[in-house]
């Protein structure tokens, strides 16, 4: 059956092509089996398949619909339209089948139309439309492929070769398009196709990504995103595939995409996913904007611009919106209004770096200074004196060692000589904790600074994974979630970075264990929560010391510190030290010396303490009695007998004296004197009666003249002796006088009378009786004449007599009696021998009542004495300054006691002798004699204090107190020295078995060194204090002195806490001692000294709450001529400046923690009249090391808030050339200032080029005050100091405000800053001082010149004189001719009959641009004040942002109003360096310079990702209440101004700084003129111009025909066929009207009968219309009927003889002679083609239908009216000439129009929602805006259904239905 049609398609074409018959046929035979099969016609394949069928399209190229469109398949041979069609629709489907190799019978045509849309129109083209039976995916698929396939065979056919492929195969209920908002180069690349029809992307039509090579291609990869975003979105699998991504504006695409059917799903299932993808593109919340790449869907496009849904919010975030800062100082840095700068301090090599950054996390660059004083390791480091004074008090250069950066002066170790010690953990941002490093309150502000960073990495990667609904990124090649993700994991090794961070800081400091520390100097260790071994360093005299040396030093009160060993300590720290809790040496430790007891010290002992660390002295026996020995260390001194070395071991000023014990005997031969008693009377007498004998005062009783000889020695021995004999040794001698001891008595008889003679010898008495002792007298009592009785020496005793001298330390004394008695030994020795200091001497016989023999320490009975000496020394007594010193192996030189012999009581030849013996061991006293030791030792007894910062307190005993040693400066780092103990004499500490009165120990030894500064909190105590002595009963030990605390810092030291090295109190004697008692025996102990404090810095303070103890011990004596207090201590402070300056721990400005603080100064200097500047140290400078010229110099001021003369002066901040020392030296200078500023309450004053002496404020009165401002002198101010160095000016800013502007100064650079603050003035803190480049652009704020605010502006621009288009031109004018034209009368060369182009041209492009300027639409030129945008602030914000504590408040007006603009610091195009900047103000007379709101570094382009520097312009800021932002609106471009883009930013605050969000083109146009409008519902407005250029097409201009008869072929007029083809009929002009007139009795005379229903009359009606009734009727129905006879015309012969057919036909030859040629512009042809000609196609004449055919009345009888040119030259006037041509642009039309889009919600997008209004604006658009204004609800007219309106800026070419051809009007605005 196919075969047939085909074959009878064929035959109505008059020629036949071989090669065309053999495609057919060939294509005829491979399809037969679905044509036998299924169906071969549209009807049987609908009536087989139903709705298994798709419709396709495509666009043909070069078939335009005038030509059939087939005209071209036959040769260009004129067949008419019907043929051309058919052949044609024929083509076509022979094409496709043989592209897929198909059966034709799959393809039938639905239409051919000549269609065009909104974007383009051409006559050339034809859309083909046509239906596959049934549903063949892979053929659908397949065809759209080869489309793009330039080689494919569909290129083979002879239609679907001009094919479309940029329109492509649509298939029309599967194809749908859809926008995202994409750049289309982003979206495919290097792939993006370029025509002059658009850009596009056909490689999902190719299906292209399957293709290895492709698939990873930035297209393909996009490709992969949407695809799998949709199928997730519409649970699809393999149901959708992208066709083509064309570019639809600058920033979107449309992508044409394909819903594939699975097999058994018919077209509802494509409409229900439509309707799904519809309904998730309206919500924002749905699947779909999680995709991967759908996030950027447009919903202001739909599907397929169905269905649009207004914006509400922006979808197109680059990323979550930051709150600004509400840090107000990072919001001060961010807008430059402060630098942001950086002071990174090395804490190991104590090297400083200051650098400025432009943005935040940008480079850094090196700048001379910045000082924020918040790294308190860096504390006041570089603030120096630059002077030192000589010996006239002159100020000269620093010498050179100061000027070295590590010295350190006071200090005996530089830090950087030594290894740093302790932990190194990383901190917050950056930072280290580096050394001993304990402090909880940092560490837990640490880790909550570390959390706070790692919570801020967690919340933006949260919000970026979970909630990261709509977004972009700044680089616009980073398209789809999955590649933000892959930024993400970038943040994930941050964050998981960070939190190792944040793990090593939880972990340490005392996390983990005890926070504990143990200093241990002995052996140098440090352990507990930090861990070290220091090192053992010397001092300059090489005492050992402990040295622990850190990069820094931070304790804090939660810090248990224990302090143990026998070296003094030394902390040093190569930055700063911080210490705020106790540091207690315990006497005798730290190098502080122990108490007097000892007489040695083992060497192994000597880095051990004597007595346990819980022992104290004051109570040491009661603790220790009985228990193992509580001081191991202990030399007690009856170790002497073994031969140990000793030395003092007590400290320099301790009583120690060196020891010597001699016994001094004499001795000679003992020979007993003999006296003989003889009785004798006259001869012949008898002797009766008896005698008495006397002695020393004892007297016998009578003794009878012949008393035996025993009896005789018993009275004598019994009454001349005090007591009995046996008793003699123990009577007391104090109370009775030696008698005649012991006596042998023998008797002889002597003469004649009876007499005796009575031998006595003294057996027991001393030397030479009665020379030596009293003589024995005798009373005569005998009876007899003559009787008497004498007493003879028969033999004189043997007695020593003479002197004898002593040798010693080099000494002899003067001759000493043999008898001296100890008294007067002891004056001679003190006085003879120099070295001595105390002499303490027993006698045998002390009483010189010993004579008897009987004294156990009485005279040898040669008259020899013992002579017990205690000599003390300090020769000999070795003092070491450390008690670890190696000095205590060695003993002083050993003096011995030589005698010098001239005694007498020699015995022949054995003459006297003189025994001097070391040690006790013959002494007469056995007391003595505990004392084992043969040689000299050294013992701190006698109960004196120790003396170190001073002399200590006065003991009970002979021994003196000890003496101060060392010196103010702390030289050498020395400990105290211990008390005496509380024995009076050396043997009585061998007399008790337990230690008793032991002396206190002296303080330890402490020195930090800091290389910065030092501050001791108010928890602080360094305590070196000495011990008190011990109690006692009968004595007490004396205290021990201070110790020794040197503090040295290269910066300040501040002391808020405690310093102690107060002497140890004296013991106190617990029993009361008798009036008359010997002080050296016992008593109250005398107290120590004070120690010795030493501070060195820059700067000293003592903080109000400080506490410095100095003071010496008390002892218990009431006796105030004891003095026995102990001296007070000293303190020496080297301050190298004349003010404090310290770094304030709890006061910052704009909310910092520090600052640099100079305490009120107490004294005013001496007058300086003459300026000798030689003569004045400098105050505090800084030295920047290099001259310097920085761009600006600002710092932060405040002084106290205290009453104080209002005329006096608080603080002065002076730029300097040199530094003071340098100025100081020169003979003569101009000036010592280039530029300074003194402070007072609430004025300031400024001055250029003066001398100016550092706390001097003469300046102040020639200098200049600076106008009223918002300065508060109790408040932070910030002050700018802007230099120009090219021009030697400067201006001045206060709290941003500028006060001075361009004043001159003299100065080549800036080498230092000084700091001055003045008598009677506050303290003042300065803070955040910096010196280098200034990056505020140089932007000033408007200014008030001669009543008219005056401001530098940029050029302000508009559009560009390209974007405006072309001047208005016309079309070259056109000639047509015609049959009438050409005639002769119309050809003469004189033109009298016609005139050629006398009209107008038509015009080819018109610019209604009414305002158009050499540079664009406007003259460029600077901006005024007024370009900017001003927004009035809500009252509640208009402090917002404010660094200053007191809101700035000038003039009276109630609101603030800020200003907008941009502002160009570089012309230079390619570097567009600028900003947009902001003033405020409130009076519009005084303006604050509110900075930098957006930097145009931080553009970026968002759309194309391009790389060229960027700038704005015309900013316009609205606050949001709703999202309670200020959202900012500019417009973008590059230097060249290609782009045209608008850019948004948004804040927390009016000033700033504005986070830059996105950049774009307002629904996808350019932008150079905008503004934004909020109403008072809260919505906002968009309006903006723009330039658009309209086509109008219309048909081409033809001559209009001028009407011709048609010919025979002689050239006579053919009236009928002139009238046939002039006019169609339908009824007529067709070949079978001959029967239709014989049906209608047309070939009979009229003849119609109207018969009456009711009654049957019958009436005729005559021919003609005048017969007819009122309703034009021949009848009257209802009530007649019509019954027709004839209806012939009876004046017409053809009615009797019958009618001809009206008919021409067209295949009569002699129908077709002529052909119009009257305008050459219309088709003319034969009556023949003509009738075949059009879109009908061609039929048979007859239809093939007999003149009798019973069906001819009912046939469709064809129409061709309108697919037929039957009228070629109809019949009418002549016309002019008329557009009836083909469709052309026939003008282009360019003018200016208004957009007020509506914006989202939150400000920051159009919503889509639109009018557009052409017309000229003249002025600011803003300006204008507001007028437009009528109900401020509504602006423009805009409702709440005109709102929903969806619109574009784009305009579509307008055809000749659209408009009147008549001249466009300018077309105005109202105006309300």
């Amino acid at each position: 059956m196919l075969n047939m049609i085909l074959l009878d398609r064929l035959v109505h074409i008059r020629f036949a092509f071989t090669s065309l018959l053999l495609y057919l046929f060939a294509t005829i035979c491979t399809a037969n089996d679905f044509c036998s099969k299924q169906c071969d016609s549209l009807p049987s394949c609908n009536e087989l398949f139903g709705n298994n069928f798709v419709d396709l399209r495509l666009r043909v190229n070069n078939f335009p619909i005038d030509d059939g469109p087939g005209k071209s398949l036959v040769f260009d041979k004129d067949f008419g339209n019907a043929v051309s069609r058919q052949t044609f629709e024929t083509q076509f489907i022979l094409d496709i089948a043989t592209a897929l190799d198909a059966s034709p019978c799959h393809f039938y045509i639905v239409s051919v139309l000549p269609e065009g849309d909104d974007q383009y129109w051409d006559s050339e083209s034809v859309f083909v439309t046509f239906r596959l039976f049934p549903v063949h995916v892979d053929f659908v698929s397949s065809l759209t492929k080869q489309m793009q396939e330039p080689h494919s065979v569909f290129y083979d056919g002879l239609v679907t070769r001009s094919a479309d492929s940029l329109y492509g195969m649509v298939a029309l209920s599967w194809d749908f398009t859809m926008k995202l908002t994409y750049s289309i180069s982003i979206v495919g690349g290097i792939d993006v196709i370029r025509s002059s029809r658009g850009s596009y992307l056909n490689l999902g039509s190719l299906n292209s990504c399957v293709d290895a090579q492709y698939n990873a291609s930035k297209y393909c990869v996009f490709e992969r995103y949407l695809i799998e975003d949709i199928e997730r979105a519409l649970s699809l699998e393999a149901q959708f595939a992208i066709l083509f991504i064309k570019e639809a504006d600058r920033q979107s695409v449309a992508v044409t995409f394909r819903f594939i059917p699975m097999p058994g799903d018919v077209n509802n299932w494509t409409e229900a996913k439509v309707e799904e993808l519809i309904h998730q593109i309206s919500d924002p919340h749905s699947l779909l904007y999680s995709g991967n790449v759908t996030y950027k869907i447009d919903p202001a496009w739909g599907v397929s611009q169905q269905s649009k849904t207004p914006r509400s919010f922006t979808q197109y975030l680059s990323r979550p919106i930051p709150a600004t800062s509400t840090d107000a100082y990072e919001r001060c840095k961010a807008t430059r209004r402060c630098p942001r700068a950086w002071s990174s301090y090395n804490q190991s090599s104590s090297e400083s770096s200051h650098t400025l950054q432009e943005f935040q996390y940008g480079q850094h660059s090196t700048v001379p200074l910045f000082l924020d004083f918040q790294d308190w390791r860096r504390g006041t480091r570089g603030w120096k004196q630059s002077c030192r004074r000589d010996q006239h008090d002159i100020c000269l250069p620093v010498s050179l060692p100061e000027s070295t950066t590590n010295y350190i002066a006071g200090a005996h170790w530089n830090p950087f000589d030594f290894e740093s010690l302790g932990q190194s953990i990383p901190a917050a941002r950056d930072e280290w904790n580096n050394g001993l490093v304990l402090n909880n309150k940092r560490l837990q502000l640490a880790i909550d600074d570390q959390s706070k960073v790692i919570g801020e990495y967690k919340t933006l990667v949260h919000w970026m994974d979970e909630e990261f609904q709509h977004g972009l990124t700044d680089d616009a090649n980073i398209r789809s979630r999955e590649e933000i993700r892959m930024n993400i994991t970038d943040y994930a090794e941050v964050i998981s970075s960070e939190e190792l961070i944040l793990e090593g800081l939880v972990q340490s400091q005392c996390s983990n264990v005890a926070c504990n520390l143990l200093f241990n100097t002995s052996d140098a260790t440090l352990t507990g929560a930090v861990n070290a071994t220091g090192v053992i360093a010397t001092s300059p005299d090489g005492t050992e010391v402990s040295l622990w040396a850190f990069d820094s030093i931070d304790i804090d009160e939660n810090v248990n510190i224990t302090l143990t060993g026998q070296r003094a300590m030394a902390l040093v720290s190569r930055s700063s030290v911080r210490i705020n809790t106790a540091m207690f040496a315990l006497p005798g430790t730290l190098g502080g010396f122990p108490g007097g007891y000892s007489v040695a010290r083992r060497p192994t002992d000597r880095l051990v303490r004597v007595c346990n660390e819980h022992v104290d002295s004051r109570g040491f026996l009661d603790v220790c009695r009985g228990k193992f020995p509580c001081c191991p260390g202990d030399q007690p001194i009856s170790e002497l007998a073994n031969e140990i070395v000793s030395n003092n071991i007590n400290g320099p000023g301790s009583p120690s004296t060196r020891v010597y014990l001699f016994t001094i005997q004499t001795s000679a031969p003992v020979v007993d004197e003999v006296q003989a008693l003889t009785s004798s009377a006259d001869a012949g007498q008898t002797l009766g009666g008896g005698f008495r004998l006397h002695f020393n005062n004892y007297t016998t009783s009578l003794l009878s003249h012949d008393i035996s000889a025993l009896e005789l020695k018993r009275r004598m021995e019994d009454s001349l002796n005090p007591t009995k004999k046996n008793r003699l040794d123990r009577f007391d001698r104090l109370e009775s006088r030696s008698g005649i001891g012991a006596v042998e008595v023998t008797r002889d008889r002597f003469g004649p009378s009876g007499g005796y003679q009575w031998n006595i010898t003294f057996q027991s008495a001393v030397g030479n009786v009665g020379k030596d002792s009293s003589q024995l007298k005798v009373t005569n009592l005998l009876v007899s004449n003559g009787a008497d009785i004498s007493l003879e020496t028969i033999r004189q005793g043997n007695t020593i007599g003479g002197t004898f001298a002593l040798q010693f330390l080099g000494n002899v004394t003067r001759s000493i009696n043999h008898d001296v008695s100890a008294a007067e030994l002891k004056e001679i020795l003190l006085d003879d021998i120099d070295s001595l200091s105390t002499v303490n001497i027993i006698r045998s016989d002390p009483t010189d009542n010993c004579n008897d023999g009987f004294c156990k320490n009485g005279p040898q009975r040669s008259g020899g004495y013992t002579w017990t000496l205690t000599l003390t020394t300090q020769a000999g007594n070795v003092s070491p300054f450390s008690p670890s010193s190696n000095d205590y192996n060695f003993e002083g030189q050993i003096e011995e006691l030589n005698a010098l012999n001239y005694l007498t009581g020699c015995v022949n030849s054995d003459c006297p002798v003189i025994n001097i013996q070391s040690g006790h061991a013959k002494s007469h006293n056995h007391k003595m004699r505990s004392i084992k030791a043969e040689k000299p030792f050294s013992l701190a007894y006698g109960g004196a204090g120790g003396g170190y910062g001073g002399k200590g307190g006065n003991g009970f005993g002979d021994i003196a107190p000890g003496n101060a040693y060392g010196d103010e400066q702390i030289s050498n780092l020395y400990g105290g020295s211990g008390g005496g103990v509380s024995a009076g004499h050396p043997f009585q500490l061998g007399v008790f078995k337990d230690p008793r009165g032991r002396g206190g120990s002296g303080g330890g030894a402490i020195e930090i060194v800091a290389a910065n500064d030092i501050v001791m909190g108010s928890n602080s105590v360094i305590s070196c204090e000495g011990e008190a002595g011990a109690n006692g009963y009968m004595s007490a030990g004396g205290g021990g002195s201070g110790g020794s605390i040197l503090l040295a810092a290269g910066g300040s030291i501040q002391i808020d806490g405690e310093l102690s090295v107060a002497g140890g109190d004296g013991g106190r004697r617990k029993s009361v001692a008798p009036p008359d008692e010997d002080n050296s025996f016992g008593g109250h102990g005398g107290a120590g000294s004070g120690g010795r404090i030493a501070l060195y810095g820059q700067s000293v303070v003592l903080g109000k709450e400080s506490s410095v103890i100095l003071e010496g011990g008390s002892c218990s004596a009431t006796n105030a001529s004891q003095k026995c207090n102990g001296e007070r201590g000293t303190m020496h402070i080297d301050s190298r400046l004349d003010t404090g300056l310290v770094l304030d721990q709890n006061t910052g400005a704009a909310g910092t923690s520090r600052s640099l603080y100079l305490t009120p100064r107490s004294s005013r200097l001496p007058f300086n009249p003459q300026k000798h500047l030689s003569s004045t140290k400098s105050s505090p400078e800084y030295d920047l090391g290099v001259s310097s010229r920085p761009g600006r110099v600002s710092f932060y001021y405040r002084a106290e808030n205290q009453n104080h003369s209002e005329s006096s002066w608080d603080a002065a901040f002076e730029l300097r050339g040199a530094r003071w020392s340098y100025l100081a030296s020169k003979s003569h200078v101009e000036y010592t200032a280039i530029v300074g500023l003194f402070f007072r309450q609430d004025e300031v004053r400024h001055g250029v080029n003066y001398i100016g002496v550092p706390y001097d404020d003469e300046p102040t009165k020639e200098l200049n005050k600076l106008p009223s401002t918002s300065f508060k002198s109790h408040s932070w101010s910030k002050v700018d100091i802007l230099l120009d160095w090219d021009n030697n000016s400067h201006s001045i800013y206060i709290n941003d405000i500028r006060l001075i502007q361009n004043v001159h100064f003299r100065g080549e650079s800036i080498r230092s800053i000084s700091l001055s603050n003045f008598h009677e003035g506050s303290g003042v803190w300065f803070d955040e001082i910096y010196v280098g480049d200034d990056l505020t652009m140089d932007f000033h704020c408007p200014t008030l010149q001669n009543g008219t605010l005056v401001m530098e502006r940029p050029v302000e621009r508009g559009w560009k004189l390209e974007d405006i288009g072309e001047v208005s031109s016309t079309h070259s004018m056109q000639r047509h001719e015609s049959h009438v034209s050409k005639r002769p009368l119309y050809q003469r060369e004189d033109a009298k009959f016609i005139t050629p182009f006398d009209g107008l041209e038509d015009r080819a492009f018109t610019s209604d641009v009414k305002f158009r300027s050499d540079d664009g639409d406007r003259d460029h030129k600077k901006g005024l004040l007024l370009a900017g945008s001003l927004l009035r602030l809500p009252r509640a914000h208009a402090s917002n942002g404010d660094l200053t504590l007191d809101e700035y408040s000038i003039g009276t007006r109630p609101y603030t109003y800020t200003w907008y603009g941009e502002h160009d610091y570089n012309e230079d195009p390619s570097h567009l360096s600028g900003g947009i900047m902001a003033c405020s103000t409130q009076d519009f007379v005084t303006w604050k310079n509110e900075g930098i709101m957006l930097n145009f570094a931080n553009l970026t382009d968002m759309v194309d990702g391009s790389s060229n520097v960027l700038r704005a312009e015309k900013p316009k800021v609205l606050y949001n209440n709703s999202t309670q932002k200020y959202v900012m609106w500019m417009i973008i471009d590059n230097g060249t101004r290609e782009l045209g883009m608008a850019g948004v930013a948004v804040s927390d605050y009016h000033n700033g700084p504005f986070e830059f969000v996105r950049s774009f083109y307002p629904d996808g146009n350019q932008t150079r003129d905008q503004t934004i409008l909020q109403d008072d519902d809260g919505a906002a407005y968009l309006f903006r111009t723009y330039y658009a250029t309209v086509d109008y097409v219309i048909p081409e201009a033809e001559m209009q025909p001028t009407w011709e008869s048609v010919k025979n072929s002689d050239g006579s007029t053919n009236f009928a066929l002139s009238y046939h083809r002039a006019k169609y009929d339908p009824g007529y002009d067709d070949y079978h009207d001959i029967y239709l007139q014989r049906w209608r009795t047309e070939d009979k005379p009229w003849q119609v009968i109207c018969v009456n229903r009711i009654s049957g009359i019958e009436r005729e009606v005559p021919y003609g219309k005048e017969h007819l009734n009122f309703d034009g009727e021949v009848c009257q129905d209802p009530f007649e009927y019509k019954v027709v006879l004839g209806q012939g015309n009876p004046n017409f012969e053809e009615s009797v003889n019958g009618i001809q057919s009206r008919f021409l036909d067209p295949n009569d030859p002699a129908n077709n002679v002529w052909i119009p040629n009257s305008v050459p512009g219309v088709q003319g042809q034969t009556w023949k083609d003509n009738f075949d000609d059009g879109t009908c196609g061609r039929m048979k004449v007859d239809l093939d239908m007999q003149t009798f055919d019973p069906e001819l009345p009912n046939r469709e009888k064809p129409d061709r009216r309108h697919c037929s040119n039957l009228v070629d030259n109809p019949i009418h006037e002549t016309q002019p000439d008329k557009r009836i041509g083909d469709a052309t642009v026939l003008e282009r039309r360019r003018a200016k129009y208004v957009s007020v889009s509506r914006l989202t919600g939150d400000y920051l997008d159009t919503s889509f929602q639109m009018k557009t209004y052409e017309g000229e604006l003249q002025g600011d658009l803003l300006s204008i805006v507001q007028q437009f204004r009528g109900d401020r609800s509504m602006p423009f007219g805009w409702s709440a259904s005109s709102a929903d309106e969806i619109s574009s800026t784009f305009h579509p070419q307008l055809h000749d239905y659209q408009f009147s051809q008549a001249r466009a009007e300018e077309i105005h605005i109202p105006v309300d």
